[in-house]
């Protein structure tokens, strides 16, 4: 079951792709710092487009997800992949009560992670969790391949009547997200 509300209540402190890449995807001179704030933008503008298109988190946060009317036993988690460890904590609230780890199992390896409860909450549910790639914060080549592109799109065609611009992303920039989803497709 879905949650009801989906907040972001931790943004991410890394982007899978950071302003030098971008500036060496442009052949913009690293000492050139004149850009930087605006390719940090569209670095995350990028990110942010890609992980809604896939329902995928592709940099570290926290999510808090609400179920106002819980139905049964199953939850999943959305923004996968998930993350529980030490500095990544879990935590399961049910009409009020914060449960403990024996009171629920959480399957984190599924896409989306798959929460389930003892006993079925009566009135709502809230989890915190967090998501984004384990074991640091390194874009795959795919990933980095698509950021890198949008950012070049976007820098290139900055001005809203640009002249020679293009308003559409390069059909590269749609064949390396198919390749990420998992049927695909979008």
């Amino acid at each position: 079951m879905k949650p009801d509300t989906l907040r972001v209540i931790s943004q991410p402190v890394v982007e899978p792709v950071s302003v030098a890449d971008a500036k060496a995807q442009l052949g913009l001179a690293p000492e050139n710092t004149e850009w930087d704030t605006m390719l940090a933008d569209k670095i995350a503008a990028a990110r942010e487009l890609i992980e809604s298109r896939l329902g995928r988190s592709l940099a570290v946060k926290r999510f808090r997800a609400k179920w106002k009317s819980p139905s049964g036993t199953t939850y999943a988690l959305p923004c996968p992949p998930g993350l529980v460890a030490e500095d990544h904590p879990f935590s399961v609230e049910a009409d009020g009560d914060e449960l403990a780890e024996a009171d629920y199992d959480l399957e984190e390896d599924a896409e989306p992670a798959e929460l389930e409860l003892d006993e079925a909450p009566a009135d709502e549910l809230v989890v915190q969790y967090w998501a984004g790639p384990s074991g640091g914060y390194k874009a795959g080549p795919r990933v980095k391949s698509a950021i890198l592109m949008y950012v070049e799109h976007q820098f290139s065609n900055r001005g809203v009547l640009a002249e020679n611009s293009s308003a559409e992303l390069p059909q590269g920039f749609e064949t390396l997200l198919a390749s990420l989803s998992h049927n695909g497709g979008w």
